[in-house]
């Protein structure tokens, strides 16, 4: 081998040296800089994935009809009953100067009409336009009914207004409820009688007939009202729902606005229980 070709491969030897030095620099400087970038961002910690909890539900509020009886005479009982916020339904009688009046009224705002029918009471009380008695024939007690229920707009069941010597009749009460069928309304037993044959013969006849839990306010005081209020509550706790009835009167009223944006109960159509039934 010539001097010439030794120092040649000698060169060859040392290009190759150079170039495994320059790939092990690079490379050396790739490993720096990712180190580098790794370390910036450390190690984050691994997160402990909490089980999903299933959703609590919230338990349902009792339902509570609020049935306001003897509304008709007066505009301004009836707006001021209209002022509180609430589903209530609007017992109301028939024949008085602002009946129908009433009746349009609360349904355009979304509340249930029922007609609240004038019927005999025991002992000497004046019914007022379209009482029905136990001295009437069959005929008579069917035509003041059919009369009673016309002149009210919209609606959709009927409650007795007084009526604790009529309820008990079986007879009146027949022919009552009879009506009643003819006319698809469903029958809510006010209980002015503890032997009321009204529930029963609705029942018996195929309609919907629902009864009075409470009154709210037989005595016109701010401690009765609240204790009637307690017991409706606790009935509707325990069976689900309540009927209470109650009156436009100012101590009601008063108590009705400060007691209903407390949501113990929720205030519901009297129509809504004759189809939970």
């Amino acid at each position: 081998m010539s001097s010439k070709e030794r120092i040649n491969r000698r060169k060859s030897k040392g290009k190759r040296h150079y170039h495994i030095l320059l790939i092990l620099f690079l490379a050396l400087i790739g490993v720096f800089f990712l180190y580098k970038e790794f370390s910036k961002e450390g190690i984050k910690p691994v997160k402990t994935v909490k089980p999903v909890q299933p959703e609590k539900k919230h338990k349902a509020l009792p339902k509570v009809a609020l049935v306001i009886d003897d509304l008709g005479p007066s505009k301004k009982a009836a707006l001021d009953i209209l002022g509180i916020n609430g589903s209530f339904t609007l017992s109301i009688l028939p024949h008085e100067t602002y009946t129908k009046w009433i009746a349009e009224e609360g349904n355009k705002r979304g509340h249930d009409v029922i007609g609240h029918i004038p019927m005999e009471a025991k002992g000497t009380f004046k019914l007022g336009k379209g009482g029905l008695y136990t001295w009437m024939t069959d005929s008579e007690i069917r035509e003041a009914f059919q009369e009673d229920i016309n002149s009210i707009p919209h609606v959709k069941g009927v409650s007795n207004h007084m009526g604790s010597a009529f309820t008990e009749d079986e007879r009146a009460m027949s022919i009552s409820v009879a009506v009643l069928k003819e006319h698809k309304l469903f029958f809510l037993d006010s209980l002015t009688s503890p032997i009321s044959a009204g529930f029963k013969l609705a029942e018996k006849q195929g309609i919907k007939a629902l009864k009075r839990d409470v009154f709210l306010d037989d005595k016109d005081t701010a401690d009765y009202i609240k204790e009637q209020w307690e017991k409706a509550v606790k009935i509707a706790q325990k069976q689900g729902y309540a009927i209470i009835l109650a009156h436009p009167r100012e101590n009601t009223i008063r108590f009705l606005k400060e007691t209903l944006p407390k949501n113990e109960v929720k205030i519901v159509p009297l129509s809504e229980l004759t189809t939970s039934q």
